[in-house]
């Protein structure tokens, strides 16, 4: 009965959508302006039918419904109430479910402020909104129901992917769905710019915060996501350039490109045309990595819920959207006929760069990433682009942009005074010495190829301090970047790791450090049972830390599944991996020492810091106009 609830609620929601894209264009081209006053409750309705909905299936998840074929494919009796919670977008199915509620929460958002934004373009806008919940109702009534009946009932279910079974990923997928859904907002706004006619007067004035918001979302969605491949696959990496991890890069990619865009258009007017086009590019990539992760055009440990006969419709959404957006900027954008009146040292021209460099990085991902699935569609075999492709081409990419966020801090809107340029040099001199140190210099272990990366980190972090005037929230999230690319090289460039057949009382030498097998504990978890060593690490005698990694045995799979075992520190992190059981108490075991990874994440929660207090910032004043 709760399910048929769920499943009726979902269909007054896509009734409701339906009357939320229609009521304003019949009221703004019928001149009938009342009508208007229907699209906050039904803004508000569809969003409380949805969660009606979401809240059905948690409710089937606690008390073991295995009815419902949803539920019977992803839980178990055994498996812990926080994860039955979680399993509600573990599957194909529940995870769109999610996508359409962050989708209606933030056209609910929309419509709570809509007394910050003029009657028309907000009416548009959310027209817009209420378009896209209706696609997308469609493409869950008929091609992704999570509330659909089992028969004959299953007495037990097959419990939720134990790769599932993890902190950081059972957050990292509905963070990714608010950040690409919240990016719909500045999507319809782009739409209801082109239909207004404005150029982007609106879009400029009225988009940056929301953008800010999905942006940083966006930002900690990839950040778990990179700590799960990190603390969860056991292979001592963060980031493998998968298509699925590429999904999520590029409407960052593009979103970052966007923000500053709109920087230049809200200050100095100029570019409009640009923000329209990436705004809706953002939102169209965000659609991409949706299809890409949940149509099974490939299979990756980070596609959990595929299925082959979903994609052709999710193409056909994913067509319908990018069609219609784009063919309406073809035929309502004005270009800007006003002369550039900035210098080339210029706030202006620095942003415009850094937008055209991350605007072209985001296309050098989408085409490595495309470009293998392409080939395998048109019958030309398997071909695999790797991180080889990616590192090379996103080099000199990511350097300029670093020289950037370095010199920005310096330049003025339309002319920088010559004296300026000479406080940067200072941090300039301070960034070589710190790049030459700190990439080994005077050390057998130096590295002539990593100078340039992070002399560049260093001078991207510490020349803004140098700054006339300081903007600490731009900092933040500059520096933010710096730090994490920094923690990157050196963990890439340094790590060292060691392969041994350890059992109780052998020891290992790494790193200047003694890795000791001390013994090995049988464990039995709610859903499973484990194998769990214990390896003492000392230094010179003096004890420093216990690793305990594990290999956990999934009854209701049958899988086995690695847990490495991770102590983090502010210079180094301390990794095990527990292998294959050799017999007689012996197992095979990986040993990682990996220098400044904690500066990665380190580094990403600045950004998130900064973007969120970016956003806070003009949240707080009552019109973005005004700004």
């Amino acid at each position: 009965m709760i399910a048929e609830l769920g499943l009726l609620s979902l269909l007054a929601a896509a009734s409701l959508a339906l009357l939320l894209g229609s009521v304003p264009f019949m009221a703004l081209h019928g001149r009938r302006l009342p009508l208007l006053y229907w699209l906050a409750p039904l803004s508000y309705g569809v969003t409380l039918f949805i969660a009606l909905a979401l809240l059905s299936l948690g409710w089937s998840f606690v008390n073991d419904d295995f009815s419902v074929l949803y539920v019977a494919q992803h839980s178990n009796s055994q498996l812990p109430l926080f994860y039955k919670m979680a399993a509600i977008w573990g599957g194909h199915e529940g995870s769109m479910l999610f996508l359409l509620f962050a989708l209606s929460m933030w056209s609910s958002a929309l419509t709570w402020f809509r007394r910050h934004f003029p009657l028309r373009f907000f009416a548009r806008s959310l027209g817009v909104m209420g378009w896209l919940l209706v696609i997308l109702s469609i493409f869950i009534l008929f091609f992704s129901n999570p509330f659909e009946r089992l028969f004959p009932t299953l007495a037990e279910g097959r419990d939720l992917n134990p790769m599932l079974q993890d902190l950081a990923l059972i957050f990292h997928p509905p963070l990714l769905y608010l950040g690409y859904s919240g990016f719909a907002i500045s999507f319809a706004f782009a739409c209801a710019t082109l239909l207004e006619g404005n150029s982007g007067l609106y879009l400029a004035r009225y988009s940056r915060s929301w953008v800010l918001a999905a942006w940083s979302l966006l930002t900690v969605g990839i950040l778990l996501g990179a700590w799960w491949a990190y603390s969860e696959l056991g292979w001592g990496g963060w980031w493998f350039w998968d298509p699925v991890e590429n999904a999520s890069l590029l409407p960052w990619l593009t979103g970052t490109a966007l923000l500053h865009v709109l920087a230049i258009s809200a200050r100095r007017g100029v570019y409009h045309q640009w923000g329209v086009l990436l705004s809706l590019v953002t939102f169209q990539l965000c659609l991409l990595g949706t299809f890409i992760v949940r149509s099974g055009v490939l299979t990756s440990v980070h596609a959990f819920a595929v299925d082959a006969a979903r994609g052709e419709a999710l193409l056909v959404l994913l067509g319908v959207v990018t069609l219609a957006s784009l063919s309406l900027f073809a035929w309502r954008v004005q270009g800007n006929n006003r002369p550039a009146d900035f210098t080339l040292f210029s706030l202006e021209t620095l942003l415009l760069a850094a937008m055209v460099l991350l605007s072209i990085a985001a296309i050098t991902v989408l085409i490595g990433t495309l470009y293998p699935l392409i080939f395998s569609a048109l019958g030309l075999g398997s071909l695999s682009v790797g991180a080889p492709y990616f590192n090379q081409t996103l080099t000199p990419f990511m350097l300029l942009l670093l020289l950037l966020m370095g010199l920005a801090p310096f330049a003025h809107w339309r002319q920088s005074p010559a004296p300026t340029m000479w406080r940067m040099v200072i941090p300039a001199l301070f960034a070589i010495g710190a790049g030459l140190y700190s990439s080994g210099l005077f050390q057998a272990s130096w590295q002539v190829g990593m100078v340039p990366g992070v002399t560049l980190a260093w001078w991207a972090l510490c020349a803004p301090l140098f700054a006339p005037k300081i903007r600490w929230l731009s900092w933040l999230i500059h520096g933010g970047v710096a730090v994490s690319l920094l923690g990157m090289l050196f963990a890439t460039n340094y790590a060292v790791e060691q392969g041994s057949r350890m059992s109780p009382g052998r020891q290992v030498s790494l790193a200047g450090y003694q890795f000791t097998y001390h013994q090995t504990e049988l464990l039995v978890g709610p859903n499973y049972t484990s194998e769990r060593a214990q390896i003492k690490v000392s230094q010179h005698g003096q004890p420093v830390t216990t690793l305990r990694p594990e290999r956990r045995h999934y009854s209701a799979r049958e899988m086995l599944m690695i847990e490495p075992a991770i102590v983090s520190g502010p210079l180094a992190d301390f990794y095990a991996v527990l292998g294959d059981n050799l017999g007689a108490g012996e197992y095979s075991v990986r040993l990682y020492y990996k220098p400044r990874v904690s500066w990665i994440w380190g580094g990403a929660l600045m950004m998130v810091l900064g973007g969120l207090l970016a956003f806070w910032r003009r949240a707080g004043d009552a019109s973005e106009g005004e700004k």
